[in-house]
């Protein structure tokens, strides 16, 4: 049994969407993929938590499901190729299957610990259905999903934090090896 479960901060919530949160619950997809951080069903309940659901029970096979439906949605959408319908009626499936209600004004709520998987599940539908005015783009860096709300949906990375500064000291030490070796000719 994994005796270290993943702590959730601020920087797991990063992308603009709690189903975009949600696919991001790895290290990183790319450019091989990462540690899985649904690494018990403790790192899943805290998750939910910490997303504001406060009591979850859904189980670690049924939210990596969802989260691989996620990829697939989310991929296609930032790749702008249609969705997997396999992938989309995944998603409604989901729906229909757990204890989530909708209300009137389209914000949906689990009506027992078992529906967060829905509500999650219906964010991502809002988004296939109903893109958002800011493009959903995956991190250069690590594969992650975000909302690009930059001036010029512009924005490379997950967090300028974590990927941002990766790929700025890379360019960095790169430009300095290119200006020494420039120098010793």
């Amino acid at each position: 049994m994994n005796t270290a479960s993943t702590v959730w901060t601020d920087d797991h919530f990063i992308a603009g969407d709690l189903a975009l949160d949600f696919a991001n619950t790895v290290y990183r997809r790319t450019p091989e993929m990462g540690a899985d951080l649904f690494d018990s069903p403790e790192a899943l309940a805290a998750w939910l938590h910490r997303a504001g659901f406060p009591s979850a029970a859904a189980t670690v096979d049924d939210a990596r499901m969802l989260r691989e439906r996620l990829w697939e949605i989310f991929d296609a959408q930032t790749a702008g190729r249609e969705l997997p319908p396999d992938a989309f009626g995944g998603l409604l499936e989901t729906v229909r299957r757990d204890d989530v209600s909708v209300g009137a004004d389209g914000s949906a709520r689990a009506l027992t610990g078992k529906g967060a998987l829905a509500v999650i599940a219906l964010h991502a539908i809002r988004f296939a259905l109903s893109p958002p005015p800011w493009p959903v783009r995956s991190c250069d860096g690590c594969g992650w999903f975000f909302m690009d709300t930059s001036r010029g949906h512009r924005r490379r990375w997950c967090s300028m934090k974590t990927c941002g500064n990766q790929a700025k000291a890379a360019r960095f030490r790169s430009r300095d090896q290119k200006a020494c070796s420039a120098a010793s000719v």
